[in-house]
């Protein structure tokens, strides 16, 4: 819908029914009024190129009533923030990211126990015991060579707090051993170890799609550029045309830096002696 042309009759429709709904909601009563499939973000720049506002809390334009409450209930429960997430698009035929539910449910006191197991205060039961088990010990049990209950083979994969697939690529305790996929699937398919100092990002934010396509490769400086001016969209294409701009904002800093270091040294008193 990138080159579509919009209509007087798109446009004075969508004055209509702006007041006093939601971008969403504005959305679907276009695309239904139409017959198309235009993205929440198209309509929303389509407004403000035509200067249509809508009439109401800026701070709810994205939510409506029933999806915050339906947040608010998710929250209630002690979902971990990538569940909430996961059953909220489900229920919603959105595409809204973990970052962007939890700084809903922060601003707005949605707090989750998913990860408070232990009151403050609170006494462990083996506090004060060493060597203690709740059914009697054997010697052998911890011998060299033993095999713990949660071992899992190289090649297991499991979900991580922050919503990424890791895979075991190696026996042994610890973060080490295990490797995020998507990872895995941008250094097998280029051949070569994602650089120092560099990250592999969805183009389409959708942590769930390992197309080599949609990973792309970006340094840190561009990945804070890139969250900072909101430039990782739900496209692979965007974003990666996001990268361009991250790199264009990023030489213009540093011009700008370069030119007021330089105004400095000029205006100190002993540099023209």
């Amino acid at each position: 819908m990138a080159n579509k042309i919009y209509t007087h009759e798109h446009i004075d429709y969508l004055r209509e029914i702006s007041p006093g709904r939601y971008n969403d909601e504005v959305t679907k009563l276009f695309n239904e009024k139409f017959g198309l499939n235009v993205t929440d973000t198209a309509i929303r720049t389509l407004r403000q190129r035509h200067g249509i506002k809508l009439t109401v809390p800026r701070a709810r334009r994205q939510y409506t009533d029933e999806q915050f409450d339906y947040l608010k209930e998710l929250s209630a429960l002690g979902l971990f923030n990538a569940e909430i997430t996961r059953l909220f698009n489900e229920r919603y035929g959105t595409k809204r990211t973990e970052a962007a539910i939890q700084i809903q449910r922060m601003k707005h006191g949605m707090k989750t126990v998913a990860r408070n197991y232990w009151k403050p205060g609170h006494t462990p039961w083996n506090k004060g015991k060493r060597g203690w088990c709740a059914d009697g010990c054997k010697k052998t049990w911890f011998k060299k060579g033993h095999i713990p209950q949660t071992w899992v083979p190289v090649g297991s994969e499991r979900v991580d707090t922050d919503g990424y697939i890791d895979v075991k690529v190696q026996d042994g305790q610890g973060p080490r051993n295990w490797k995020g996929k998507h990872i895995i699937i941008w250094e097998h398919h280029h051949g070569r170890p994602v650089p120092s100092g560099h990250a592999v990002i969805f183009g389409d934010g959708n942590k769930r799609n390992f197309d080599p396509e949609n990973l792309v490769l970006v340094s840190r400086a561009q990945l804070v550029r890139m969250n900072q001016y909101g430039l990782i969209k739900n496209d692979a294409a965007l974003t990666k045309t996001g990268v361009l701009i991250a790199d264009v904002l990023n030489r213009a800093g540093e011009r700008k830096r370069e030119r007021r270091g330089s105004r400095r040294r000029n205006e100190h008193p002993f540099a023209r002696v």
